[in-house]
């Protein structure tokens, strides 16, 4: 008798707040696994910023091996045009928050010394190329993904504030997420 899979059993049922590395996420795409199911609802606010950034950078190294996450909750009090780009949550009745994008609508792909960024999150794409050093290091540098303003020097600071101003960077209490999703291709 041959089983298959459903798509339900192809998700990993997960709580929130699980920190994974990004060659986690590739082992479980290899396994076969398509993404994840959170547990339970999620409230993303301002008031309590490592646990908003936690799941937001979650949500982007996921769509960046491919894996979609499913999960409840608000997100409140955070620029949520800056998050389309990313899965959303589904409300107590199952509605999406906003449409789930089919691809990912901010990617940043690297070549030597640039980065090209392409941002569909608006109406129309957006296509440039970033050549500043520092502001290249701020987007492939895994340890300014996510992190305290305290740990930046000044040079990576004015990198990220200008990067934010571009909408690539969220700024959430005083925690910076890097908001575009790396491309880290996974199947074998």
């Amino acid at each position: 008798m041959t089983q298959t899979a459903n798509r339900r059993s192809l998700f990993l049922d997960r709580p929130p707040g699980v920190v994974q590395t990004r060659d986690e996420l590739v082992m479980i795409v290899r396994s076969g696994m398509r993404g994840f199911r959170l547990t339970e609802p999620l409230h993303l606010t301002p008031e309590d910023p490592n646990a908003a950034t936690a799941h937001l950078a979650f949500l982007r190294d996921a769509a960046g091996v491919g894996l979609r996450v499913i999960w409840r909750g608000t997100v409140t009090g955070l620029p949520v045009s800056r998050l389309t780009h990313l899965d959303p949550p589904r409300s107590a009745e199952g509605a999406m928050v906003w449409p789930v994008p089919r691809r990912p609508l901010l990617t940043v792909r690297h070549g030597p010394g640039y980065v090209l960024v392409e941002d569909s999150r608006d109406v129309g794409v957006r296509r440039f190329v970033l050549d500043a050093p520092d502001e290249v290091r701020a987007l492939l540098e895994p340890a300014l993904s996510r992190v305290e303003e305290s740990a930046l020097d000044h040079r990576d600071l004015a990198a990220i504030s200008s990067l934010a101003e571009r909408g690539l960077f969220l700024r959430v209490g005083t925690t910076w997420l890097a908001l575009p999703v790396r491309f880290r291709y996974a199947r074998t």
